[in-house]
């Protein structure tokens, strides 16, 4: 059991060291005789600064990705791409899919749907194609 407190009180003198900025400033706020243990110390930072940590999407934030009336197909793309990047370890052809799958009807999604890309590379080239064209500057809605 010494070693054990030792290494709590090595613990929470060591903390304070490594804290800057926002840290930093909460933990030289902190009541004296406040904190007891290094557990208490650690939930109380972790309550402090949890609300903090950026969310990382799921396959639901890229499936409802969908395009926007009146959005290019540019600017869908940067969108759907910053969405997909927010998600890690999402399988290719999911992502191709989806993106295909969530572009309003007219004639960019049916250039789409005859022939879905199966990487984001190929898809990034697609998009980079019509968009140079001219076809991606406008939308048609146009039914199926």
């Amino acid at each position: 059991m010494t070693s054990l407190k030792l290494d709590e009180k090595f613990l929470c003198a060591y903390l304070p060291t490594t804290l800057d900025g926002n840290a930093g400033m909460w933990f030289k706020t902190l009541a004296p005789g406040r904190i007891s243990n290094f557990a208490q110390l650690k939930y109380t930072f972790l309550t402090n600064f949890m609300q903090l940590q950026q969310y990382k999407g799921d396959t639901h934030t890229i499936i409802g990705c969908k395009e926007k009336e009146g959005e290019t197909i540019k600017e869908y793309f940067k969108r759907f791409t910053k969405a997909t990047l927010d998600t890690p370890g999402q399988d290719e052809a999911m992502v191709t899919g989806a993106f295909t799958w969530d572009l309003l009807q007219g004639e960019l999604s049916k250039k789409f749907l005859r022939g879905t890309p199966q990487t984001r590379h190929k898809m990034k080239e697609r998009v980079k194609k019509i968009h140079t064209t001219g076809r991606g500057n406008s939308r048609q809605t146009s039914k199926f």
